[in-house]
């Protein structure tokens, strides 16, 4: 890419960027940002985790949180790395799938992708009301109940008003712009990851100086077989570890997003193992439910700090858990937007969603109908669809692992500022764990809990089902949005843009 592209890619994008194209994107958001960024899209602190001891045993959890990075987080990190810098334009993940697989796939990831943030991302603001509800009389949930749905399966009570008043004030700073976002992100992870660097600190010296203290005390359940045990506390592992490929759809908002993606996701990996792997150490070490593993349960890394350092440090990781749910909405609210917004630029919802404020440079209007959604969802009770979130979300990163594989095929001599190394050996072998995993959680989701795997499947067909319709009634003819592809290189003379539209 020769000096006058790079200038022109990195400026803001304006109307006269292609046809129909409205937005006024700015490129604020550098790598310490964009790893806090992607933190909270993967992560958000290892609460949740105690519940792989609770289902699998001391044993399997940690051997589980050592294998899955290897075999499925880092794999899908590079995916991300080696896509996201050669196509790093605005919605992301939508248009690596827009080139390789063409307009129904990236229509059906779409869906798929948007689908899954109502499941997913209304689960925080509910998490962060159960929070405020323990020092708040009278917020919690089924408390003064203005009036419920299907034997309270949905029900507007304080503890949903409560999960709104976190909601707003988060909506509002999305739609100030993504250096707002990214800038809170990295106060809102350093105050999270504080109270578990203390943990991990405390907890470790005390097994290290600790000569009789059995860190595990046993490797599964007691009567568990292995097999059984990896398969149960596998759904929340790879829980802890998806969302790597996310912040892609924000990609037009990066500086210098070739360089800043790759070396964001390469501190965030190991950020993102390390913030699991040695809390749960110290939690072990602390001797909470010695001999009943099968106790763990969510909650118990505040019980642990409390038994290696007194109530101010449980307290300390409460206010993180509190602290990470907000996070983890407001990250999860800025990539999540943009999917509507592509969708809306190519013609399948109305193309105002696609327009950027002229003020912030945000789509303002995809966050406010985002956020309207996830009212709805807030008054849900809805444990079995978080489960089926799990196997749509690793459909979505297997339509990914397909694009990274044709794309190699079809432009071998693309401009990758980050590629795999290794050749089609290399591609077949990170493409097989999360293959496996995914195959491995669809069995034990159908043994273990039937209802969710089958209410994945209608999303999942739901997707592939409104393509039609959608282009017949909705789209109706119209032109896709234009793409800024300055910055994408396919090699051979290929041109990029006629590609998109």
């Amino acid at each position: 890419m020769n000096e006058e592209s790079a200038v022109s890619a990195a400026a803001p994008l304006t109307p006269a960027a292609g046809r129909n194209a409205r937005t006024t994107l700015k490129r604020e958001l550098g790598v310490i940002p964009l790893v806090a960024v992607i933190f909270f899209s993967v992560s958000g602190g290892p609460f949740g985790l105690e519940d792989a001891i609770g289902s699998s045993g001391p044993g399997m959890a940690l051997l589980m949180l050592l294998v899955v990075p290897i075999v499925f987080g880092i794999p899908c990190s590079m995916m991300a790395a080696e896509l996201g810098t050669a196509i790093p334009v605005e919605g992301g993940y939508y248009y690596w799938i827009k080139l390789a697989l063409g307009k129904p796939s990236a229509f059906v990831f779409g869906t798929w992708a948007w689908m899954n943030t109502f499941l997913d991302t209304a689960l925080y603001p509910i998490v962060a009301a159960d929070y405020i509800s323990q020092w708040v009389p009278g917020t919690g949930r089924g408390d003064h109940v203005l009036f419920s749905f299907f034997d309270s399966a949905l029900s507007i009570d304080t503890h949903w008003a409560v999960a709104i008043a976190v909601m707003v004030p988060l909506a509002w700073l999305n739609a100030r712009g993504s250096r707002w976002v990214g800038d809170t992100s990295t106060l809102l992870m350093l105050i999270v990851l504080a109270p578990f660097v203390i943990l991990s600190v405390i907890g470790v010296w005390h097994a290290l100086t600790t000569p009789d203290l059995t860190l595990v005390s046993s490797f599964t359940l007691p009567g568990q077989e292995s097999g059984t045990a990896f398969g149960a506390a596998l759904g929340v592992v790879i829980w802890n570890y998806i969302g790597w490929e996310d912040p892609s759809t924000v990609l037009g908002e990066v500086k210098n997003p070739q360089r800043t993606y790759s070396r964001a996701l390469l501190v965030s990996v190991p950020l993102i193992t390390l913030s699991y792997i040695l809390p749960m150490i110290a939690a072990l070490a602390s001797g909470l439910h010695s001999g009943h593993p099968q106790d763990w349960t969510d909650g118990d890394f505040a019980n642990a700090g409390r038994l290696l350092s007194g109530h101010w440090l449980a307290l300390f990781v409460t206010i993180g858990a509190l602290l990470g749910n907000i996070g983890l909405f407001s990250s999860l609210l800025m990539s999540g937007s943009r999917v509507p917004r592509v969708l809306a630029g190519d013609g399948y919802l109305p193309r105002s969603l696609a327009e950027d404020s002229p003020k912030y440079g945000t789509p303002v209007r995809a966050i406010v109908i985002s956020c309207l959604v996830f009212a709805v969802f807030c008054s849900m009770n809805f444990t079995a669809l978080l489960d089926a979130d799990v196997l749509t979300d690793l459909a979505c990163i297997l339509m990914d692992f397909a694009a990274l594989i044709v794309l190699r095929k079809r432009y071998p001599n693309m401009v990758r500022p980050y590629k795999i190394k290794g050749g089609w050996p290399a591609l077949a072998l990170l493409t097989a764990g999360p293959v496996v995993f995914t195959g491995w959680l669809a069995q034990s989701t159908y043994v273990e809990e039937p209802d969710a795997l089958w209410i994945g499947v209608i999303i999942l067909l739901l997707g592939v089902l409104a393509y039609y319709p959608a282009k017949k009634y909705i789209k109706r003819g119209r032109a896709d949005q234009p793409v800024d592809t300055s910055m994408i290189d396919l090699g051979d003379g290929v041109e990029a843009a006629p590609l998109f539209v």
